[in-house]
């Protein structure tokens, strides 16, 4: 499936001018394979892009630079997870009819831009099933990031060929680039506010809280809250401190639309024991990066209480999904040295 470019929309071309500025404004060299990228972003012939590749590599700078740039005021940037929750919030209001719902959160959108697109779960994967032609058919220009090529979404065998027909969608209505240099940009993170400025920290007893001001709830703290329908046990839950245990938020079923909504209230964090992720079982590590990705992406301070460094964090010999990217987030923390 093919789709026309919308005569009446406007010029939504980028020169490259911008990204040059946008470089030098941020004191960084683009390097071959952004530029590679941002040519291609530049003509796309009306498809949307699918910008993929290794953790680190720019991909977002070129998603948010080519936003900031575009010429319309008709144009939508949000996380995966964030419009998903947005989503379906819309199809329970419109009683469960999807066009109605995308009729009132894509209302005069021309261009939609998606954060960390990545498919691991076969109910997500169905509900992009419906959502893409629909989005197609609107006519509205999809860019998206991934750190996965289109046939590597949804790995799981048990469930990727039923999904090859959507893979096929995206591969022939955008426009497929890899961005694959050799630097990742985010070990240079200075540490200097937001998600970088957190710590991780083990073991994190009582001496290395104590130099960050912080001390471990008393059993009097314990807060039952409620961020999205079904209640979650908070260690503590104040204004500019809430404190998880990893078993009560990672090894219940929670979800990304929690995570979002919380972020969206407590401006700090702190996730207690943290296990080596090889021992922790599946279900539990996907929420785990579900939530580093929805602390990444608010920009939310966060302080992990682990039980091993980060080099050590998963010791199996087959790595969980999303694991680099994860990593290469993580490490952009203040470490504090082992006690």
């Amino acid at each position: 499936m093919r789709w026309p470019w919308r005569v009446s929309h406007p010029d939504l071309s980028v020169p490259a001018a911008a990204f040059d500025r946008a470089a030098q404004t941020q004191g960084f060299t683009i390097d071959h394979a952004q530029q590679q990228a941002i040519s291609r972003l530049q003509n796309t012939s009306g498809r949307g892009t699918y910008l993929w590749g290794p953790v680190g590599r720019g991909k977002s700078w070129l998603m948010a630079t080519y936003f900031a740039a575009l010429p319309t005021e008709h144009k939508r940037r949000v996380h995966f997870h964030e419009f998903f929750r947005e989503l379906h919030t819309a199809i329970r209001r419109h009683h469960n009819d999807l066009d109605a719902a995308l009729d009132s959160i894509l209302d005069g959108v021309h261009v939609l831009c998606f954060d960390e697109f990545h498919l691991h779960d076969i109910a997500d994967a169905k509900f992009v099933e419906r959502l893409l032609p629909d989005l197609f058919d609107r006519h509205v220009a999809l860019v998206v990031t991934s750190n996965y090529p289109p046939h590597r979404l949804l790995p799981n065998p048990l469930f990727h060929e039923s999904f090859t027909p959507t893979i096929e969608l995206i591969e022939q209505s955008l426009e497929i680039v890899e961005v694959d240099g050799q630097q990742d940009y985010r070990t240079e993170s200075r540490h200097v506010s937001g998600f970088a400025s957190g710590r991780w920290m083990t073991p994190g007893d009582a001496d290395q809280l104590a130099g960050l001001g912080l001390e471990h709830p008393g059993p009097d703290e314990l807060r039952t809250l409620t961020p999205c329908g079904h209640p979650l046990v908070a260690l503590r839950a104040e204004a500019h401190c809430l404190w998880f245990d990893f078993r009560d938020l990672c090894e219940h079923t929670t979800a990304p639309a929690d995570y979002l909504a919380l972020a969206s209230r407590y401006d700090r964090w702190t996730l207690s024991g943290i296990p080596d992720l090889a021992h922790a079982g599946r279900e539990p590590t996907q929420r785990f990066a579900n939530l580093v990705d929805v602390l990444y992406d608010k920009d939310v301070p966060a302080v992990f209480l682990a039980e091993c460094s980060l080099d050590s964090l998963t010791t199996a010999e087959t790595p969980p999904a999303d694991i680099d990217r994860i990593l290469s987030r993580l490490r952009q923390l203040q470490p504090v040295p082992t006690a």
